[in-house]
């Protein structure tokens, strides 16, 4: 047997999405490099982890509900106290109820849970009251975020009722790059009651409505068109009606609901629940750090983390904020806050306006611009977001002018009635959203510059671009035009300019007699794959010639880097563009033959030196 073959059968036995035991763990941060952005974050307790996994198990089991539906309890239930929801004893709510009652793994979900619960069901049950909302609700953020406020799905919902984005939109959660009010335990819980009464609204039913709160009203609504029926049980028993996950999460919160209103019958009156959610609200001056906030009110950082979770960067938005602190502390942070506020401005970010360069316009460096506004990825920066810069600092002195060479399909292009830009590219940057913010079209700007519209663009790419005389440059960060040298790409002028930038410089080398690939590499110290790939031949196409022409890379000399900085300086000298270069390393010296056994301890030490480590030519 193969060895694949033996890794096919060593892989079929896994469950699906198992990682096996002998797997490595992944590195978030190469993964970032590679991937140009940061790697989402799934924030998902261990309780809600072995949930899904009873789930799936119940998938495989009940295939169908078993036997009669009913609404009386079985006779182990019968002194139960009902939830104010309408229940249904389906199997599935049976098998829930088993399971929290005597699986060793739901009587631990439900311990975590129960012990949550008591930070938030005041909170919870105050909204349902004054929403005439049942109160056995609360109980969706159970099984939705396990009480969790931080808690995120894989699929981007966030917070103890699990909003998506567009929903929470909807009903008045701000989300940005400070604040995400999906996270805000009163103000999530508000968006909550008012999105269910709306659900209850348009179905009526209960089970319809937490059906729709799971799976969508959209896919709800279908269904019942599809099969002609409003009632939720007879939905979950035809193909393509309900998803499968929406048919358990109506019994799932049912069960749950039943559980939390008999604890003791299932075992769990003795479990101790958490402190109410408690706090003192604070009016918070505009960008504040948690740290400063708690020093001001003399509590642990970790506590004003935890009142406050919408805050997204440990900080209060660039706006006056109501923060929450630690009962009985708001008087004491009210006469301390002063004291602890940071000379910071906030300022509105530019298209195309790179980090470093507001860092240093601001007197501060990178990483403290970082740390002060929360920035992992500076791909999370965009035009227009608002940012927090040091107040009061002068500018850092610029560093040290450099000509910046742009390649371009043709120097001596002109477009008439425009004028040219040069910009800079960021690691969020597509082609389209460029072209548009300079109002010039996509194809316009592909063939100004060799871009491909379907392919992404990488950083620090400089490109040219032909605008409107009026176009208003200043809404931009854009390369300074009297520091640029615009060259024809694969012209011996962008060799001399690119090259000269990386310490080297470009010949041409004459095959002699007796030459091969390796003999001729390691007169100029270049690996035979260096030469292929240089000259664009591969390994199987290299005979070689008497007389053939091919193209080496040297380190330049002291004086050699010293003529080329000043080329590189604006308003220093013309490139040199002779194309007269043929042998020049080799009139100085010409080695003595190397055997073709020979190592690179070989090399003649009067030839430059190797290039730069990564041996790239």
């Amino acid at each position: 047997m193969s060895r694949w073959a033996i890794v096919f059968l060593l892989s079929a036995t896994l469950p699906a999405c198992a990682t096996p035991a002998w797997a490595l763990p992944e590195s978030a941060a190469g993964r970032r490099a590679i991937r140009g952005s940061m790697v989402d974050v799934v924030h998902e307790s261990d309780e809600l982890r072995s949930m899904r996994e009873f789930d799936e198990e119940t998938n495989r089991e009940l295939v169908k509900p078993i036997g009669d539906d009913t609404t009386t309890p079985p006779a182990w239930l019968a002194d139960l106290k009902m939830p104010d929801l309408p229940v249904r004893f389906d199997a599935r709510v049976l098998r829930y109820l088993e399971f929290y009652k005597s699986d060793r793994r739901g009587r631990a979900i439900m311990t975590s849970w129960l012990k949550k619960e008591g930070r938030w069901k005041a909170l919870f049950e105050d909204a349902l009251r004054r929403a005439h909302l049942p109160l056995a609700i609360i109980y969706v953020s159970m099984i939705e975020s396990g009480f969790d406020p931080l808690d995120r799905s894989h699929a981007g919902a966030v917070g103890l009722w699990q909003f998506m984005p567009e929903g929470g939109h909807i009903y008045g959660l701000r989300n940005d790059y400070w604040i995400d009010e999906r996270r805000n335990p009163e103000k999530a819980t508000e968006a909550f009651v008012r999105y269910m009464s709306d659900l209850k609204e348009r179905f009526g039913a209960w089970p319809l409505t937490l059906a729709a709160f799971n799976a969508g009203y959209g896919a709800v609504l279908h269904a019942m068109q599809k099969y002609n029926t409003n009632d939720y049980w007879e939905l979950c028993r035809h193909e393509d009606g309900l998803p499968w996950e929406t048919t358990l999460y109506v019994p799932k919160v049912m069960a749950v609901a039943i559980v939390g209103e008999n604890k003791k019958l299932f075992g769990y009156e003795d479990v101790a629940t958490e402190a109410p959610y408690a706090y003192d609200k604070v009016t918070v001056p505009a960008s504040m750090s948690v740290a400063a906030m708690a020093r001001a009110a003399g509590v642990p950082v970790a506590d004003v983390v935890a009142l406050n979770p919408e805050l997204r960067r440990n900080r209060t938005p660039p706006e006056p904020w109501q923060a929450r602190l630690p009962r009985g502390s708001g008087v004491r942070f009210a006469a301390a806050y002063d004291q602890q506020r940071e000379l910071v401005k906030p300022i509105q970010v530019r298209f195309g306006e790179r980090i470093e360069e507001l860092a240093a316009a601001h007197g501060a460096s990178t990483r403290e611009l970082k740390t002060l506004n929360g920035i992992d990825d500076t791909a999370d920066i965009r035009p227009g977001m608002t940012l927090l810069v040091p107040d009061g600092r002068k500018p850092l002195p610029p560093l040290a002018c450099e000509t910046t060479i742009v390649a371009v399909p043709d120097k001596d292009d002109v477009v008439a009635g425009r004028k040219r830009i040069f910009y800079r590219t960021l690691p969020q940057d597509v082609p389209s959203e460029i072209a548009a913010f300079f109002k010039v079209k996509p194809q316009e700007l592909a063939r100004w510059n060799n871009v491909d519209l379907d392919a992404k663009l990488a950083s620090n790419m400089v490109l040219q671009l032909w605008v409107a005389q009026d176009f208003d440059t200043s809404k931009a960060a854009l390369v300074d035009a009297a520091h640029v040298r615009v060259v024809t790409v694969g012209s011996p002028e962008f060799f001399d300019l690119v090259e000269s930038k990386r310490g080297r410089k470009r010949l041409t080398y004459t095959v002699k007699k007796g030459d091969d690939l390796k003999r001729i590499g390691k007169k100029f110290n270049l690996t035979v794959a260096d030469l292929e790939r240089i000259n664009r031949f591969g390994a199987t196409a290299t005979e070689l010639a008497v007389g053939q022409k091919l193209t080496v890379y040297v380190p330049m000399s002291a004086a050699e880097k010293a003529k080329a900085a000043c080329k590189l300086t604006p308003g220093g000298l013309a490139p040199d563009t002779t194309k007269d270069k043929e042998d020049v390393v080799l009139k100085a010296k010409e080695p003595e033959p190397v055997a073709e056994d020979d190592d690179e301890r070989n090399v003649d030490p009067s030839l430059p030196r190797p290039p730069p480590p990564d041996g790239r030519p």
